[in-house]
Parts: structure tokens; sequence; C-alpha cells
């Protein structure tokens, strides 16, 4: 017995915010109508099918004048593994001096990417 279902899904690569309408049928998409561009049918596919999420987070820096850096991954990471990810880096501390694009943690969870810093964070001198 097939199974069809329509889901709704606004896509947010562009400012339009096309409401899109995918007909689904045995976990396959079938159809995807009322977006204005291909990118938007892409990421409608992309989200349904294997969503990613960009990921931005802190981890803890010795020697600096604020006690988190701001890092990133250098690529989306799949939107399931976000906690996970979160989890992996909660206890990683680094020393100051860092530069933005140093890799932080490499390949977290064996994702293929890497935790790269967001910003330079100069070493300080001890009080």
């Amino acid at each position: 017995m097939k199974k069809k279902e329509v889901r709704a899904i606004t896509c947010i690569i562009c400012p339009v915010g096309c409401k899109a309408r995918v007909t689904i049928e045995n976990g396959k998409i079938l159809k995807i109508e009322d977006v204005e561009c291909s990118r938007g049918e892409e990421y409608v596919g992309r989200e349904l099918e294997a969503p990613v999420r960009d990921f931005f987070t802190t981890v803890r820096i010795k020697g600096a004048s604020t006690p988190v850096l701001p890092v990133r991954s250098t690529q989306p990471i799949p939107k399931d593994k976000i906690l996970n990810c979160v989890l992996e880096l909660v206890n990683v501390v680094v020393d100051a001096p860092v530069e933005a694009g140093d890799v932080i943690f490499k390949k977290p969870l064996g994702l293929g990417v890497d935790i790269v810093a967001t910003r330079d964070m100069n070493r300080v001198k001890e009080k």
C-alpha cells in the first residue's frame, strides 16, 4: 500500500521565503511545488532528505581577555548531530594566542569537518 502525503516547508535560501508544497510517497519526494527558483527546490529536497546546519558555538580559552573563543564548523553538519557535536566540544580548552581559522578540533564525531576559531585572541598578561 502506497502512502502519499503533502508537507509544507518554508524555504530560507533567500528573502522571498517561498512556501513549498512537497508531495511524498513512501518516503520519496515525488513533487516540489510553489518555489520560485532551482536553489529553493534544491534546499527543500535536501531539508527533507538530509538536513544540515551551519554550526557555531564557543570553547573555553585560557590566557585571553575573555574566557570563551567563538568557533564554527568548516562545513554544515547534519542537523541530528548538533547536540553530540556540542557535547564533544564541552571539555575543550585552548591556550591563547589563537588566530581566526586555526583548527581547534579535528573532525568531531568523524564528520569530516573541522572546528575552527572565528576570531583572533591574543594572550594577555596575568595580573
